[in-house]
């Protein structure tokens, strides 16, 4: 278990918490969110594309299921939080030299790749480790609106970075690599400074032999018959069917609509933007409904997204179809996250989400692969096989809604509410019973994806 702490040592470390996700949230605005037309930029094909997107998932996969047997040998998980967060900071350099073809420009997007699988795997088992000492630090009655609110501003900093990111580019985009070269080195300083901050997370010391007692064989025999494990197979299923049209997005903006890389992060914007409009409101809705329902909802209006794209190339509708999607994810992603921290004990956290983690990555490889292959045979819909690519793709996340949603229960003590109600809250008004909170709320807790290529 984490450290006791006071409630205002908790409310200082929780507000450094949300400072670390800020720093993190410019990380991935100024770098992670180009890699893709970083890609491009340097001569992938659509079929490196799918790999770009699957091989780092496989190596991240692999990562953290090994994260989930690392507790036999962990004492404090914050040393191995920073330690891991360190050698993501430093894979920034190789991706930010794959631009000045080292091996030659031949193999460019093969040592992009290569990077991007060492970057994911150190990623993906920092996450994890933060993951099990968050889920100990972050009271139950407030992960809703806590995650939430710093989500928000993760999303925030996201936000200007991206756009900062994407401008420079524009000035750049006469002069090679350079661009890339600058938003990558920013994303290396906003990285280094995260781990930082990750040293002010409470130490954490757990009994080891308990958070690694959960085998693998244990795990996959509780998949089928639990609430819990229905939700990762609907996860698992889900992130497949997201993936095999993820690669695709970006090339379809850049390539075959011919946008720019200002229209392209204006788009982008109108989804960070939705998702800082909306998540906070998502996280109260949760705590007061419960994450199941929130869960429901947003499954369903997530296997609309790509049916949206698919009804016109106008930018004007694009944007909104970026912004919907915002909305949707952020709720989607605040709710599946929290619903899994519900439902495991905290003695085996950090085993269900490194297998967790472990499976999705594998089903984002899985996805992105299939999607390599079935675009070579995808006949053109409307011009373009990759409409073809979204029509499937949204096909599957509904089916797979429809075969896993109605078995997975609210695990959390909640208020029953009905439907009239629910709307009610949905369009943010106040429930009718106000749930009760005992002791105090920590300051900042106040109740008012990225576009869609990844759960």
């Amino acid at each position: 278990m984490a450290e006791h702490l006071s409630v205002r040592r908790l409310e200082r470390k929780l507000h450094l918490s949300t400072l670390e996700g800020m720093v993190n949230g410019a990380m991935q605005g100024a770098g992670e969110q180009f890699t893709s037309a970083y890609a491009i930029a340097l001569g992938a094909t659509n079929g490196q594309l799918a790999i770009l997107v699957s091989l780092p998932r496989l190596t991240a996969a692999v990562a953290q299921g090994t994260a989930a047997r690392l507790g036999r040998v962990m004492g404090h998980r914050k040393r191995w939080a920073v330690a891991f967060a360190l050698g993501q900071d430093l894979m920034w350099l190789p991706i930010l030299f794959a631009g000045f073809h080292v091996l030659g420009e031949r193999y460019a997007v093969y040592w992009l790749i290569a990077s991007l699988m060492a970057y994911t795997a150190f990623s993906a088992v920092a996450a994890v480790v933060w993951g099990s000492i968050m889920s100990e630090v972050v009271p139950s009655r407030i992960r809703g609106r806590y995650f939430g609110g710093r989500s928000r501003w993760s999303t925030v900093a996201n936000m200007l970075a991206f756009l900062g990111a994407g401008l420079l580019l524009f000035l750049l985009r006469d002069e090679g690599m350079l661009g890339f070269s600058v938003v990558f080195g920013l994303a290396f300083l906003f990285r280094a400074v995260s781990a930082g901050l990750l040293t002010t997370l409470p130490e954490a010391p757990h009994a080891s032999q308990s958070e690694g007692s959960l085998g693998l064989g244990t795990f996959l025999r509780q998949l089928p018959t639990t609430s819990l494990g229905r939700m990762l197979l609907y996860l698992y299923c889900l992130s497949f069917g997201v993936n095999v049209a993820s690669p695709y997005f970006t090339p379809y903006l850049l390539r075959e609509l011919g946008l720019s890389y200002l229209t392209f992060t204006i788009l982008e914007i109108g989804t960070i933007g939705a998702t800082i409009l909306s998540v906070t409101h998502w996280g109260a809705v949760a705590d007061k409904a419960g994450n199941q329902k929130v869960l429901r909802i947003c499954g369903v209006l997530i296997g609309l997204v790509p049916l949206l794209w698919v009804v016109s190339p106008n930018v004007v509708w694009l944007g909104f179809v970026h912004f919907y999607s915002g909305v949707v994810w952020a709720g989607f992603n605040l709710v599946s996250v929290n619903y899994i921290y519900d439902a495991t004990p905290p003695q085996q956290r950090m085993a269900y989400l490194g297998y967790y983690n472990a499976g999705a990555g594998l089903a984002v490889a899985l996805g992105a692969l299939t999607g390599g292959v079935l675009i070579r045979y995808m006949p053109p819909f409307l011009g373009s096989p990759i409409l073809g690519m979204f029509i499937l793709s949204g096909t599957l996340r509904l089916l797979a809604g429809a075969v896993f949603l109605p078995g997975i229960k609210e695990v959390r003590k909640v208020r029953t509410v009905k439907a009239a109600e629910l709307f009610h809250i949905l369009l943010g008004g106040n429930s009718v019973h106000q749930p009760s909170h005992h002791g105090r709320t920590p300051r900042g807790f106040h109740l008012h994806g990225h576009r869609d290529e990844q759960v």
